[in-house]
């Protein structure tokens, strides 16, 4: 009997590839006018050599694959005479196996050897290479013992599994399943007319065209014409042109969302309440694999469900702040307000704004060896080495609270909360902030001051906000003008009159006109707007004695850089547009910028 370490031994490799008609000649299998009439009659049939030798009646299929075993220098295993270890099927998954009609039959460290009914199926022997991380190794059997192998693995034959919903594709050895997508194109690829009514091979379709246009989500809607699919590209929905990929979708509708679902572990059976989940692609590039998380929230709608999926892409995470695209005045202030060792400092903005990111950026920035930061995140959006990370899972009762107080035995100097939208994380993390620890957070407010408001109500003291806080920088992500398309422009007199009673004479506007760089959006990536306020002690001493809120706000003009002042300065550089700007700005820096940059 074989053993799994002489299966995981990759065979040498045949200097020169002999052709399969010829091995069959040579070993006496048919002759030279059986193979001749074969070649006459393969156009006609449109199948490989094998399977017309087969119709023929020349060669038996145990033939075919012996043949095929020295023509590719592979191994030809008797199956049957192999123990299988029935945990393979949990690298490999049914559908998948059958669909490709491939099994797992050893693993030793990080070679895992496969029987394949096709052992010249490379896109396969790719995918899986991609998908588990393991070196493969083929072999081959007849069809039928491959049939019998998948028997005994997956306890089902491979005709009966075809009606089988399991996920078609191979589970990695780490807590999510990953899809192995191929390279981007900027092209649509559209599965051919067998593959089209598949779930899964339309839904990579669909995903290879979002990474392919650095997407951040895709919008599925179940409508009563179809399956309605959306990208967002720097913040805004598009519509793609999917060709005749999108008359496929609407036939699939269905399978296509129970594919998510799947991928994502959902219960695909339930289509009446919310469920979230996530699942994990590779992605190749430049020659590697990069893993790019996915994920998925599905809700029940009047056609059907509607699914979100969001793409993180790891590779693509920010590194320092000058990522970030700040201005310069904000980027200073910010620096310098890293620089303390306690206190609470905050970054607020609606949902997409980017405070998660502009959060990491900032304890990189932060990092060096001698200190210990740790993080609390609903989810763990990017994982960087630097950081000591901990997602929330408020079902097993893992809070931000809960994190927060244990965080406070490891003895760290910096903690990142996800967001603070209770009393009981709010009075933790003010807590950690008067022990001797700096703390970084998120809140949902419009402006930098209005956390001040939003602290009060979550029954903080005001001696200790004034004594802890130590910045709040509110923020919006506007679309950046394409650098390739930027032409002279004369907007719209009603956008005008929004920022302007009347127009200074050194204002000169541009947009983009719309190029291939840009999918003719005009516009391409995006870049911060911000308001950073950074208390002083009259500020603090305002707080403290709890004076009305429009004194407050006046008092914290004097520190604070507006986002009315950012958004002009970006105007003004003609790097943005004055209807991006109306599209993203709250009305309260609008009027201000009327207000203070109108020409008198």
């Amino acid at each position: 009997m074989s053993t799994a370490s002489a299966l995981a031994s990759p065979p040498t490799t045949a200097p020169r590839r002999t052709r399969l008609g010829e091995i069959l000649v040579r070993g006496g299998a048919i002759t030279e006018e059986q193979l001749q009439h074969a070649l006459t009659e393969q156009p006609h049939l449109k199948l490989a050599l094998g399977k017309v030798l087969i119709r023929l009646s020349y060669v038996t299929d145990d033939q075919i694959r012996q043949a095929l075993s020295t023509q590719l220098n592979i191994p030809y295993i008797d199956l049957d005479k192999i123990a299988i270890d029935t945990s393979l099927s949990r690298i490999i998954t049914r559908s998948y196996a059958r669909r490709h009609s491939v099994v797992p039959i050893a693993r030793v460290g990080r070679s895992l050897t496969v029987a394949m009914d096709d052992p010249t199926a490379q896109a396969v022997v790719h995918e899986l290479t991609m998908l588990t991380g393991s070196a493969i190794t083929v072999v081959t059997a007849s069809t039928k013992a491959i049939q019998r192998t998948f028997a005994r693995l997956y306890g089902t034959s491979a005709d009966s599994a075809s009606a089988g919903a399991g996920p078609a594709v191979a589970a990695p050895p780490t807590p999510r399943p990953a899809v192995p997508i191929a390279r981007p194109t900027t092209t649509t690829t559209l599965p051919d007319e067998a593959a089209s009514g598949r779930g899964d091979e339309l839904f990579y379709a669909v995903l290879r065209e979002a990474i392919a246009h650095q997407t951040s989500d895709i919008h599925l809607e179940m409508l009563p014409s179809g399956l309605h699919i959306r990208y967002r590209v720097d913040g805004v929905l598009r519509r793609p042109n999917l060709g005749p990929l999108q008359r496929h979708l609407d036939k699939s509708a269905r399978e296509v969302i129970s594919r998510v679902k799947i991928l994502s572990k959902l219960d695909i059976a339930e289509r009446r309440r919310p469920q979230d989940g996530s699942f994990q692609a590779v992605v190749e590039r430049n020659g590697r694999g990069i893993t790019v998380d996915l994920r998925v929230s599905c809700v029940p709608s009047y056609s059907g469900e509607s699914v979100v999926i969001r793409i993180l892409d790891r590779s693509r995470a920010p590194r320092s702040l000058d990522d970030l695209d700040l201005s310069p005045v904000v980027t200073e202030r910010l620096q310098n307000l890293l620089k303390r060792t306690t206190g609470i400092f905050l970054v607020t903005g609606p949902t997409g704004s980017g405070k998660s990111t502009t959060l990491y950026s900032c304890l990189l920035r932060l990092h060096r060896p001698e200190i210990r930061i740790l993080t609390a995140e609903d989810p763990v959006e990017y994982v960087y080495e630097e950081l000591s990370q901990s997602e929330v899972n408020d079902a097993i009762g893992n809070t931000f609270a809960t994190f927060l107080r244990a965080f406070l035995r490891h003895d760290p100097e910096v903690i990142m909360v996800g967001e603070i939208r209770d009393e009981e994380t709010a009075e933790m993390a003010f807590r950690a902030a008067q022990t001797g620890h700096f703390l970084l957070s998120t809140l949902h407010t419009n402006s930098a001051v209005a956390a001040l408001p939003r602290l009060l109500d979550l029954d903080i003291e005001s001696s200790l906000i004034a004594s802890s806080l130590v910045g709040v920088m509110s923020q919006r992500l506007v679309r950046k003008i394409c650098p390739d398309c930027v032409e002279p422009f004369t907007p719209p007199a009603d956008q005008v009159r929004e920022f302007f009673t009347r127009v200074p004479d050194n204002v000169h506007f541009v947009h983009g006109r719309g190029c291939e760089a840009c999918g003719g959006s005009g516009y391409r990536g995006r870049m911060i707007v911000a308001d950073l306020w950074v208390p002083d002690e009259e500020d603090a001493m305002l707080i403290t004695r709890e004076a009305p809120f429009d004194e407050i706000r006046r008092s914290t003009e004097r520190t604070t850089f507006s986002m009315a002042q950012d958004a002009n300065d970006r105007l003004m550089a003609g790097r943005t547009t004055l209807e991006e700007l109306l599209r993203v700005l709250p009305y309260t820096a609008v009027a201000e910028h009327r207000l203070r940059f109108s020409a008198s």
